[in-house]
């Protein structure tokens, strides 16, 4: 059974999000509420599964309320609902660690695959969020990925550090190698593939499907158990 709790800021969304949900005989509703706190008192006390947010509420959006989710219950994943005339905090929303990205209304219809493509390990972003995305970040070929031969078994690793948010330096004590080592075998990777930023290299490889969510997971729930 998938818990699930329910945030947002307007009262016709949250029923339209318990309908869509209610005839999934996997999914239990275990709270609803209206702003961010809800979402932060609920990771506390019920740890669902998967928090369906709004990414903007009035006391906190998403970015910000990510980590303090984690901390809180760290098996527990965020799905972000986001305005469609609004998406130009995906790429923010990605790199804090948001497991789910949807556009309101026109991606409500993925929201039970995006639930069961999270709870089990993944990672979803409707086809319509990531290509606004790309149109932002600019031209970044995810229909042709890279090669993982291309990549070393270091360049992989430092990878999966910035995709769970850690710093240059603690990526390079994770891989007991020098603060100057680490920073050029970043650029040679940006070199290699053209990326340009952190945020790039997180969206890419998450999008492109190098890297596996499901194990940078286990070994960020191993890191704060």
């Amino acid at each position: 059974m998938i818990s699930i709790t329910i945030a947002s800021k307007h009262k016709d969304d949250c029923r339209t999000i318990n309908t869509l949900l209610a005839g999934q005989n996997d999914f239990k509703i275990v709270s609803t509420g209206a702003d961010g706190f809800h979402a932060v008192r609920s990771s506390m006390t019920l740890k669902p599964d998967i928090i369906i947010m709004d990414y903007d509420m009035e006391d906190v959006n998403g970015t910000d309320i990510m980590p303090i989710i984690k901390r809180n219950s760290p098996s527990t994943d965020l799905i972000a609902l986001c305005p469609d005339k609004d998406c130009g905090a995906v790429d923010k929303a990605l790199k804090a660690g948001i497991a789910g990205f949807l556009l309101w209304k026109k991606d409500i219809d993925k929201l039970v695959p995006a639930i069961r493509s999270v709870f089990y390990g993944g990672f979803y972003i409707s086809e319509l969020a990531k290509k606004q995305l790309l149109a932002k970040l600019g031209h970044i070929n995810i229909t042709n990925p890279l090669q993982r031969h291309f990549l070393t078994i270091t360049e992989l690793n430092i990878f999966n550090g910035i995709i769970l948010g850690r710093e240059d330096k603690e990526i390079a004590d994770d891989l007991n190698m020098s603060y100057g080592a680490l920073r050029n075998c970043v650029n040679k990777v940006k070199k290699k593939t053209g990326l340009q930023n952190r945020t790039q290299i997180a969206v890419y490889t998450l999008l492109s499907g190098m890297i596996d969510l499901a194990k940078i997971k286990e070994k960020f729930l191993d890191a704060v158990s």
